[in-house]
This record gives structure tokens, sequence and C-alpha cells, in this order.
């Protein structure tokens, strides 16, 4: 090549790179525009994020604040001169109920929870769901939403902006390799153009897809967060259909509404629509929230409609990592046990028992008490065993939350032992943790006989029973202060007795009863549960079954009505 030629070449390369470096260099000044952009976007969704999470706390502090005040000041007040009143009228003080009933007025007149709108003085109880809805829940919910939705949209535009970054960092790579490649000769300078020019084609689809992200970043929708909110407070207030209809506006206008389809299924599954629960519990899966809520919703749904392997894979996504999650290992065991399963529902038991106890040794060993939530779902637990034995004795109460009888599999007499047995092991389990730290150790515990309820008609002046009426039918009239159990047992008598009395399925915290006497200088033994105590309580109509547990032992449970 003659020297004419080359320096040709020469020329033409250096015109190319420059042109090149000229186009990189424009393709930075843009692609840094964008980012700044993007930047800008995300801050400004960051701000108004963090805006709408202060107003949604404020909101919802204050709402819970007020709502309390509302509750423990004015109605209690107003509940408490209602008593006194009640008290005035039966001992025939007519002054006083007036005077009593004119306080009332003047209470409820400076209380928006004792307005007309939430409370009907004839009934005696506010709506305090309704209270709640329109004061606070619905707006706050409203609030979160839209903070949840800002935060979005700013980690979408914040991840972009990122991108943007790192194209800017590989551009002003590629101009480095072209200004390099001037410095060489041969065939090394169309290396690092050929490298460079890769890179600006990488870039350029990067580019491209990162405007795609820009402009379709995810928007905050007001019309699906509103209708979701007042869907909320609806469901809140229990008015599910209602709620429904505003939970069909929100995924109207959002069909990727996670939180929209996880609270309608809530709403469908409390109307009876367990299909459609399930349905829209697996949408919100699909669009996201396959978190424990969904999952533990999802898989009792799948429990109650029959559909026993979908339930237990449903606790298992859960259980799998994280086992602490008790009312999860429950409702797997249950559904083992309806599936027929008997050998994993005992597994599942198991390892709820030891979970359980481990929690509780982990708490007093860091000086602290166990979360409330783990007597609560041991409750629940043995709740819903006894809800299955209902259901397979065919008498189910209005609170039963079990599958009908042809959906449970294998043999029911079976089954039915079973749950008992396993009833009786948690409820043994929990009173003994609650009291004792320890799981109940085994040991020959006294044996009651059946109880006897009744009432007591009569006592000396030392307060002991002079007279006791049975009742054979344990069904009391409606207006029953308090009802007297009457017990006999052979055996050790144990150093400790407890009451427990369950009113509609639910402990009832306020009859419990714990006692450390020695009953030992007799075998027939008396207690009474009610408010003989006043004039004015009485017990609701319902159904009470009482349990007595020696030394941590159920050893006998019997049941009475009010009707």
């Amino acid at each position: 090549m003659s020297p004419e030629t080359r320096a040709h070449a020469e020329d033409r390369f250096e015109k190319m790179v420059t042109v090149l470096i000229a186009t990189v260099t424009i393709w930075v000044a843009i692609t840094a525009y964008f980012q700044n952009y993007a930047a800008n976007l995300s801050d400004q969704a960051r701000r108004r994020a963090q805006q709408y999470a202060i107003e949604a706390t404020k909101k919802e502090v204050n709402g819970s604040i007020q709502y309390s005040y509302q509750w423990q000041g004015a109605f209690q007040t107003w509940r408490e001169l209602s008593w006194q009143a009640t008290a005035a009228d039966q001992d025939g003080d007519t002054a006083a109920v007036m005077r009593y009933e004119k306080l009332q007025e003047r209470i409820a007149a400076l209380s928006p929870m004792l307005s007309s709108d939430y409370f009907d003085p004839s009934y005696g109880w506010p709506d305090t769901y309704k209270y709640e809805a329109d004061s606070y829940i619905v707006e706050s919910t409203r609030l979160s939403e839209t903070y949840l939705a800002e935060a979005e949209l700013g980690n979408a535009t914040d991840n972009t902006a990122d991108a943007l970054v790192v194209q800017i960092t590989l551009l002003t790579v590629t101009l480095s390799l072209y200004g390099l490649s001037m410095a060489l000769s041969g065939r090394v300078r169309w290396l690092f153009i050929i490298v460079g020019t890769a890179i600006i084609g990488f870039c350029a689809l990067w580019l491209s897809w990162s405007m795609i992200e820009l402009l379709g970043r995810p928007e905050v929708n007001p019309a699906a967060i509103n209708a979701y909110a007042e869907g909320a407070g609806l469901a809140y207030q229990g008015k599910y259909e209602e709620a429904i209809v505003k939970f069909d506006e929100a995924v109207a206008e959002n069909p990727y509404y996670a939180k929209a389809y996880n609270q309608r299924g809530d709403a469908y599954f409390y109307t009876g629509d367990l299909a459609t629960a399930i349905t829209n519990y697996e949408r919100a899966r699909y669009e996201g929230l396959d978190d424990t809520t969904t999952n533990w919703n999802l898989g009792w749904t799948y429990y109650l409609a029959g559909q026993y392997q979908n339930a237990i894979e449903a606790n298992e996504r859960i259980l799998k990592d994280d086992p602490s999650v008790l009312g999860m290992r429950m409702n797997e065991a249950i559904s083992y046990l309806a599936l027929g399963d008997l050998v994993n529902a005992q597994a599942q038991y198991d390892l709820l028992i030891q979970e359980a106890e481990r929690q509780v040794q982990e708490a007093h060993q860091n000086n602290t008490e166990p979360s409330a939530s783990l007597w609560y779902f041991m409750d629940a637990g043995a709740l819903d065993l006894q809800n299955l034995i209902h259901q397979m004795d065919n008498e189910p109460r209005e609170w039963t939350e079990a599958p009908t009888n042809d959906l449970i599999n294998g043999d029911h007499n079976a089954i039915r032992e079973f749950a008992y047995q396993q009833m009786v092991r948690i409820k043994q389990a929990t009173t003994s943790l609650e009291y004792t730290g320890q799981l109940p150790a085994e040991q020959e515990v006294m044996t009651v006989q059946p109880f006897v309820f009744g009432e007591v008609t009569e006592k000396d002046e030392n307060g002991f029973i002079v007279n006791y009426q049975p009742n054979n039918s344990a069904t009391f009239d409606e207006g029953t202060k308090a009802i007297t159990v009457q017990f006999t047992y052979d055996g050790p008598a144990p150093k400790q007795i407890i009451w427990k009395v369950l009113f509609n399925g639910v402990e009832d915290q306020s009859l419990r009863a714990v006692s450390n006497d020695d009953i030992s200088n007799g075998d027939t033994w008396y207690r009474t549960f009610g408010y003989e105590y006043t004039n004015v309580f009485i017990l609701s109509s319902g159904e009470y079954t009482v349990e007595l547990y020696a030394d941590s032992h159920l050893v006998q449970s019997g049941t009475f009505f009010v009707k």
C-alpha cells in the first residue's frame, strides 16, 4: 500500500471514529436526560408515598384513639348509668331513674358514637363497626393503598433510573474504546471498534426497553383505590354483598389489584360461596399476593369445600419456610384428618404441640410472656376439632365451620375418636403451658362423675350450701343470673383446679376460675358461675360448656343452656 493510500485510509478511519464518538456522546446525553427524568419521577413518587404514609398513620392512630375515647368514656359511662337506672327501677326509686336518664341524654348529645347514625338507645349498643368505618377505616385504607401505589411507582422508576446509569457507564466505556482505537494500528483497532459498536447495539435495545418501562410505569389509580377502600369499610361492617360490588369496581378499574381479589374472596367466603372465594384467593396469589394470610384463607376454604389435598398444599407453602405458624399447622392437621389420613394427621398434631411448647419456653427464657395469639390459635384448633365432631354427629351449631359429612373421607368412627383425643390433648397442653410452662405430666388424676347443673336455693350464715335444686334438663330460663355445678369425684385430690366456661364454643374469660383449695375432705363439691353478686347482669342466652381441669388434665365437661 502506497503512502498516499495509507494516509487516505487513516483519514477515513479517523473521520469514522470521530462520527462514532460524536454519536455516542449525543447518545450519552439523551440517556443522561432520561436517567435524570426517571430519578426525578422516583423522588417525587417517594415523597408523595411518604406523605400518604404519614397521613394514613395519623388517621388510623387518631381514629383509634377517638374510638377508644368514645367507647371507654362516653358509651361506658352511658351504660353504667343505664345499670344504675335499672337498679333504681328495681328498687322503686323513680326519681333516681329520671336523673340517670337525663344524664344519659346529656352524654349522648356530646358523643358522635351515640348519635342517631350509630346508636339506638332502646337496643343499648352502638354500631361500632359502622362508626369506625365512617370515622377512620375507609379513609386510612385509602391513604395506605395510595401510599403503596406511590411506593410501587417510585420503585419502578428508580429501577429504570438505575438501569440508565448502567447504560451511561457502558456508553462511556464505548467512548474509551473508540478513542483508544485511534491510537492503535492494524487489526487490533478494529477489535475495539467492533466491541464498542456491539455495546452500542446492546445499549440501544436496553434503552428502548427502559423507555417502554418508563412510559408504561404503574400509575396510581384513584378510582380503584377509592372503590377498594369503600369495600373494605363495608366488609368491616359485615355488609358483604355491598362490599363485593365495590371490590368488583376496584378490579374493573385495575385488573391486577391483588388485595381487591383477596378481600373479595373474604366477602364471598362469608356469604357462603366457597367456590367463588377460592377463585378470588387464587387470583390474588396469581397477581402476587402469595403471603401467609392469603394461603391461610385459601387453605381453610379448600378444607371446608372438601378439597383437602389443595388445602394441604396451601398450608405447606408457608409452613415449609415458617413452621412457627400454629394456626396453619392446625389447619393442615385437620385437613389430613378429614382426608382420612390419620397417620399424617397425628404427625402434624405432634409438630403442633412441640412448636407450642418451644414458643412458650423460648418466651420464658427471655423473661417475656408468649404471644396472646398462641393461646388464641390453640383454643381455635380445639374448637375446629369440636366442630368436626358436631358435624359428624349431625349436630352442627350456628358457629360450626367444618366440611359436611359427605365430604369427610374414611372411617367416620375412627376419625371422630381421633378428633376427640386430639381435642383433649390440645386443651390439656394449652392449660398446662399457660399455668406451668410445660406439657402436662403423666399422672393419676381424679375421676369426676357427670356434672349436675342446678341452682342454689339456700345458704347458711357461713355461706355453705344448704339446699341445691338440680335441673335435669340443664336448660335455664332467660334472665338466670347464675348456675351452680355439682360434681362428685373419686381418686387423688388435685393440687390445682381450673374451671373454664365456653359460651357458644368460645371461652368466656370472665367466668374462668382457678382454685388451689384442698378438696380432700369430701367427695361432693359445688362451683357457681354467673352474676349472683348483682341484680343487673344476667347470663346471655346460648350454649355453655363447663370444663374442669385437675392439675391441667381435663377430667370432666358438661353443657347447659340458657334460653
